[in-house]
């Protein structure tokens, strides 16, 4: 369970393969979907240069790293996330670049920063596995400047779909994924949370992740090992898990493997005095 996808980003300190998260986080940074889903939530922060920027929960830091290019060596952008093996590889990953993040440990709810101290923060990916999202985008909002937009970007895993004629396996297996994570359906609620957050001008758009090869799924989505669990779980036979996986990869040898799942990006601005 340590090693799960779904329930141990917020612990993967303590597992026995960090890898399984790092190799996840390298393929969505590459997935071409998934690149233009973080190119537009970078545009939607508005940097410019000399701005401080934070992107909360940066994982391998490839959006901190962005967001420093943007600033520019005159302006500042942190990275930060409570898991210190994925610090130590942004660090690794940054290398000797001419403008670098700076990387930081802390706790989502608990920002260590004064307040209004930047022009814009960013949040990927991180409010579906901390138990009150509310509370880190409340943070978020208190430590950006007057003006300043804070962004998020979050799946909603009650859009997950995978074609299949096993409609009811594929089914049980989709939610069995989604109510596996803390906040399975926040995708549909950052508006709302942002709201609640005391920022104005909300903005929020829906966008796509296809997947079109098991591979790829099996990166993202651990198709195989959450059916293992829903069948450990009394969700499904072992019969039928096993039917369902053999007719997904079926369809992957014939080219007709398909997979959506829908993320949302949404943002507010922190109102002006």
């Amino acid at each position: 369970m340590s090693d799960c996808l779904a329930t141990g980003f917020a612990g993967c300190d303590k597992t026995e393969d960090p890898d399984v998260f790092v190799r996840c986080l390298r393929y969505l940074a590459a997935a071409p979907g998934m690149r233009a889903i973080k190119d537009e939530s970078l545009a939607w922060l508005g940097l410019a240069p000399g701005d401080a920027a934070l992107d909360l929960g940066c994982g391998l830091g490839g959006e901190a790293a962005a967001m420093a290019g943007g600033v520019g060596p005159s302006g500042l952008a942190v990275g930060l996330d409570a898991s210190r093996v994925m610090l130590a590889r942004a660090a690794h990953e940054a290398g000797q670049a001419a403008v670098r993040p700076v990387f930081a440990a802390g706790d989502g709810a608990r920002l260590p920063f004064a307040d209004g101290v930047f022009a814009g923060c960013r949040v990927e990916r991180t409010l579906q596995h901390v138990p009150v999202p509310g509370a880190a985008l409340a943070e978020m909002a208190r430590v950006t400047r007057p003006g300043g937009w804070v962004v998020a970007v979050e799946p909603d895993w009650g859009t997950f779909v995978v074609d299949s004629s096993r409609t009811v396996e594929a089914r049980r297996l989709a939610e069995f994924w989604c109510d596996s994570f803390r906040c399975g359906w926040i995708g549909r609620g950052l508006g709302r949370l942002l709201a609640e957050a005391g920022l104005d001008g909300i903005e929020v758009v829906g966008r796509s992740l296809v997947l079109r090869e098991l591979a790829a799924a099996e990166a993202v989505y651990s198709l195989s090992d959450t059916a293992d669990r829903a069948v450990a779980a009394g969700a499904l036979s072992q019969g039928a898990a096993a039917s369902f996986l053999t007719e997904l990869r079926r369809r992957d040898a014939a080219g007709t493997f398909f997979s959506s799942l829908t993320f949302f990006l949404a943002r507010g601005r922190k109102p002006r005095p």
